[in-house]
């Protein structure tokens, strides 16, 4: 008695659907999407850190952290090795290369920055809670970089 083609294929298309799933899910990956906008000039670096909640308040490690060449009016780049999650984007121009975020006396940035959400705090930094986004396949960001 002859078995069914089917019936003989079955193990081969099982072990190649289970390569092809196995393939595509190791392939996909959270990508981020950034673009920086209102860059109005090309002096210093965009340091820019992508992190969830501990890391944008400073007390955990950061998913992420970038060192971007400034240049005149739009800077975008991707991140595709994020874990799906809620995180925060926030961006300084360090216009002048000293590594830090420059304030005035009232501690006021002197220098643009930026926040996911296009966030800005009243009397402080804004809140993770008002520059969060979820990450969940892809995700694509516009902020705008000012003082």
């Amino acid at each position: 008695m002859r078995t069914p083609v089917v019936s003989r294929l079955y193990p081969a298309l099982l072990v190649l659907a289970l390569l092809i799933a196995f393939c595509t899910n190791r392939a996909r990956a959270d990508e981020l999407n950034i673009v920086f906008e209102g860059i109005q000039t090309a002096d210093g670096k965009l340091m820019v850190m992508v992190g969830d909640a501990a890391a944008f308040d400073n007390k955990g490690p950061a998913a992420a952290q970038l060192v971007l060449p400034a240049r005149i009016g739009n800077v975008a780049f991707s991140i595709d090795a994020l874990p799906a999650g809620d995180y925060a984007v926030r961006v300084m121009h360090d216009v002048n290369g000293n590594g830090e975020l420059d304030s005035n006396m009232v501690g006021m940035p002197k220098e643009p920055w930026g926040m996911s959400n296009n966030a800005r705090g009243n009397f402080g930094p804004p809140k993770f809670e008002d520059a969060k986004f979820t990450l969940n396949g892809s995700a694509k960001l516009t902020i705008r970089v000012e003082k």
